[in-house]
């Protein structure tokens, strides 16, 4: 499985559809964090401190060799970014990252001359 295809698995729509099949039920997505083609990905992360509640909503528009990079990207509380199509690893740095992305999927990032595949694949 490619690692677009794996993303758009992974997608809040597609869980929601699996779920709904298995006879649960999910509350409404919010349409504001929604990760097409070219939209920054956002992650946010919240606590409480001293009767203060605390909000960070960090914002990620990637390119690779001027296309972007779809799929939800996250940041935990300690920093350490990580991307749903690796799940199990993260990242010091979004750089860390998509670099590993590179490594693992290096189908994805083949030289192309369709402006539209954008190296992807299929």
């Amino acid at each position: 499985m490619k690692r677009r295809e794996l993303a758009r698995a992974a997608g809040p729509e597609e869980i929601v559809e699996r779920v709904t099949e298995q006879g649960g039920q999910l509350p409404q997505q919010d349409q504001g964090h929604d990760h097409g083609h070219g939209m920054p990905m956002e992650s946010t992360r919240e606590a409480d401190y001293y009767g203060h509640h605390i909000v960070i909503r960090t914002t990620y528009h990637i390119e690779v060799d001027g296309t972007p990079i779809e799929g939800h990207l996250g940041v935990t509380d300690d920093g350490q970014v990580h991307y749903h199509a690796v799940p199990n690893l993260s990242f010091a740095s979004a750089v860390d990252l998509v670099k590993q992305l590179i490594d693992t999927f290096p189908e994805d990032f083949e030289a192309t001359t369709d402006p539209h595949s954008h190296g992807q694949g299929s």
